[in-house]
C-alpha cells in the first residue's frame, strides 16, 4: 500500500459507496498491486473500510460478497462484509480492513513459503459445495507448454475438491510482525482440487527468486495436510501454462507491493527457468 493523489476513479469510488453505505467516507490511500479492481481505503471518522469496484458488468462484487459470508468462520483473518451494491453498473463492495501490510521486501522467501502454506490448509478445510468448479477448461495456446497442459489435462486427478482461492499469491496475503495477518481478494473463489492453489503459490514463490521456496512450500503444505499432494508437479505444468504468455503483464502487481527490483525480464526469466523443470 502507498499515498495516491485522488484520481476521478477514486472520487466516483468513495461517493459511490457513501451512496451505498448511508453516510459521508473520505478518501484515505489506495491500494496496489492488483489489475482487477480498484481498491482503496476510506473512513467515516470513527472506522476504515476497504471500498472494491470492478468493471462496469462485472459480477465479481456479489460473488466475493457471498464467499465472505461463507469464509466467516476465518474471523479477522478474512475481510467481513459491510455493504455491497447489486447493481452491475456500479459494482462495488465495502468490508472491513484486515489488518496487516503487503510483503516487505525484507521477509524472506522461506518465511512467505511456510505461513502461506498454513495458511492455504486452514481455507482448504473450509467447505466449497456450491461454487463453481475450477478449473472449467484447459489452458488455451500453442506454446510447448501449452499443448502438453492440455494433453495432460485428462490426467489430472478431480476429486477431493475443496474451496480454492484462486489466486493465492504473496500480494494477497498481509503480513504482521513477520507472520501471515490476513488473505484478502475472494471473488474469484472456486471448489476445485488443491493443486490449483498449490500450483499457484509455488509459481509466484518462483517468481519472487526462490524455487527452493517452493519446495518447502510443498513440503510444510503436505506435513501440516498429514499426507503427499501425489499430482502437484501435474498442476505446476498447469499453472505455468497459463503463465507462459502473459508474465510479464504481471510487473504491476509486482511493483504495487514494493518489490521495485522486478522487471518483466525477469519474470520471464524465472517462469522460463522453472517451467525448464517441469
Amino acid at each position: 500500500m502507498r499515498s495516491a493523489p485522488l484520481s476521478a476513479d477514486a472520487v466516483r469510488l468513495v461517493r459511490s459507496a457513501s451512496r451505498l453505505l448511508g453516510r459521508e467516507l473520505t478518501f484515505l490511500q489506495e491500494f496496489t498491486g492488483g489489475q482487477h479492481a480498484t481498491t482503496l481505503l476510506a473512513t467515516d471518522g470513527e472506522t476504515e473500510y476497504v471500498v472494491r469496484a470492478f468493471p462496469a458488468h462485472d459480477d465479481s462484487a456479489v460473488r466475493e460478497a457471498e464467499i465472505l459470508n461463507r469464509i466467516s468462520a476465518l474471523g479477522d483473518w478474512v475481510p467481513r462484509l459491510i455493504a455491497v451494491s447489486d447493481d452491475l453498473r456500479d459494482p462495488v463492495i465495502v468490508t472491513s480492513r484486515v489488518a496487516g501490510t503487503a510483503p516487505y521486501r525484507e521477509l524472506s522467501p522461506a518465511v512467505i513459503a511456510t505461513e502461506m502454506a498454513a495458511a492455504l490448509v486452514r481455507i482448504h478445510a473450509l467447505d466449497g459445495s456450491g461454487l463453481r468448479p475450477t478449473p472449467a477448461e484447459p489452458p488455451h495456446g500453442h506454446s510447448a507448454l501449452g499443448l502438453r497442459a492440455q494433453r495432460e489435462w485428462d490426467c489430472l486427478d478431480m476429486r477431493d475438491p475443496v474451496l480454492t482461492h484462486s489466486d493465492f499469491w504473496c500480494g494477497n496475503a498481509l503480513w504482521e510482525a513477520g507472520g501471515l495477518a490476513g488473505v484478502v481478494d475472494w471473488s474469484g473463489a472456486r471448489r476445485g482440487p488443491r493443486g490449483v492453489d498449490m500450483a499457484w503459490c509455488r509459481q509466484d514463490l518462483v517468481l519472487l527468486g526462490s524455487p527452493e521456496a517452493a519446495g518447502l512450500f510443498l513440503e510444510e503444505y503436505e506435513r501440516l495436510l498429514g499426507r503427499p499432494i501425489s499430482d502437484i508437479h501435474a498442476w505446476d505444468v498447469q499453472a505455468a501454462a497459463r503463465a507462459h504468455d502473459r508474465v510479464e503483464t504481471w510487473l504491476p502487481n509486482y511493483l504495487g507491493i514494493g518489490r521495485t527490483e522486478m522487471t518483466s525480464r525477469i519474470l520471464r526469466q524465472r517462469l522460463d527457468a522453472w517451467n525448464a523443470t517441469l
